[in-house]
C-alpha cells in the first residue's frame, strides 16, 4: 500500500504522513480523512490551508484570486494605508486640542470633534490589530523562504565537504538538491497562480476608475449630494489605495520568483 502523502506548509513539498516533515523538521498538518480528489487541487490551495475566519475580512473580490490569499496580501498593504491614517487623526486630534485652549473657541463644536476622533482612532487601532495578527504567508512567499533555506544548506555542506564521511556527504547532497529540485517545480506552478492575480488585481482596479468616474459623473449633473460624494470618492480612494500596495507586494514577490 503506497504510503499517504500530505503537503508540508513550511517547505511546500509532499511528505509522508506523520507529526513532523522529514525534510525541513516542521509540523504536518493533521487530516483525519484522505480525499483522493483534494490531490488534484490547485497548488496555490495546497500551499496554506487557513481558516477565513481567522483573516481580515475586505470588501473587494479579486478576480481568480480565493478570498484567503487576497487577505494574506492586502492585509500588508493596508497595514501601510491605515498608520498614515493614524498619523493624521493624531494630527488632527493635537489641533483640535490645541483649539480647546484658546478663550474664543466654541467648545461645544470642539469638544464634540474631538470625541468623533477619539472614536475614529479606535476603530482604526481596532482594524490594526486585525491587520498585524495576520502571520500567514503566499505560497511564492514560503517557496522562496524554503528555497533560501535548502540553498543555504547546500552551500554549508560544500564548506564541510572535506571534514565528513565521502558517502554521507554524497546522501546529503543528493537529498538537498532534490529537495530544491522539487521546490523550483512548485514554485513554477506558485508563479503561474500568481500572474493570475496579477491579471485579476488590473481587472479590479480598472472597474475601481470607472466607479470613480461615475461617481464624479452624478455628482457634476446632480444625481448625489456632495456628502454622499466625499464619503464614496474617500473610499474608494482608499480601496485602491489597498489594493495598489497588494499589487506592488505580489509584483515584488513574482520578480524575485523569476530569478529562481
Amino acid at each position: 500500500m503506497p504510503e499517504l502523502l500530505v503537503t508540508c506548509l513550511s517547505c511546500g513539498l509532499e511528505v509522508p504522513e506523520g507529526k513532523f516533515c522529514k525534510l525541513c523538521g516542521e509540523p504536518l498538518p493533521q487530516r483525519e480523512i484522505e480525499n483522493p480528489i483534494e490531490q488534484d487541487l490547485d497548488f496555490s490551495e495546497e500551499i496554506q490551508e487557513i481558516e477565513p475566519a481567522s483573516l481580515p475580512h475586505f470588501d473587494v473580490t479579486i478576480e481568480n484570486m480565493y478570498s484567503d490569499a487576497a487577505a494574506i496580501l492586502l492585509a500588508h498593504a493596508e497595514l501601510v494605508v491605515i498608520d498614515k491614517e493614524l498619523d493624521r487623526v493624531i494630527e488632527k486630534t493635537k489641533a483640535t486640542r490645541q483649539a480647546l485652549q484658546l478663550k474664543q473657541a466654541d467648545k461645544t463644536v470642539l469638544t464634540a470633534r474631538a470625541e468623533a476622533l477619539r472614536a475614529e482612532f479606535e476603530q482604526m487601532k481596532t482594524r490594526r490589530r486585525e491587520l498585524i495578527s495576520v502571520k500567514e504567508k503566499l505560497a511564492l512567499e514560503q517557496l522562496l523562504e524554503a528555497l533560501d533555506k535548502h540553498e543555504g544548506r547546500l552551500a554549508k555542506l560544500e564548506e564541510i565537504a572535506g571534514t565528513v564521511d565521502k558517502e554521507v556527504y554524497g546522501e546529503q547532497k543528493v537529498e538537498i538538491l532534490q529537495t530544491i529540485k522539487d521546490l523550483r517545480s512548485n514554485l513554477k506552478e506558485a508563479i503561474k497562480t500568481g500572474k493570475k492575480w496579477a491579471k485579476g488585481i488590473k481587472k479590479t482596479l480598472k472597474i475601481y476608475d470607472k466607479d470613480m468616474s461615475r461617481i464624479n459623473a452624478k455628482f457634476k449633473i446632480g444625481d448625489i449630494s456632495r456628502s454622499k460624494y466625499e464619503t464614496s470618492k474617500a473610499k474608494l480612494e482608499r480601496d485602491i489605495k489597498v489594493l495598489t500596495g497588494g499589487q506592488k507586494r505580489l509584483d515584488e514577490l513574482l520578480k524575485r520568483a523569476g530569478k529562481r
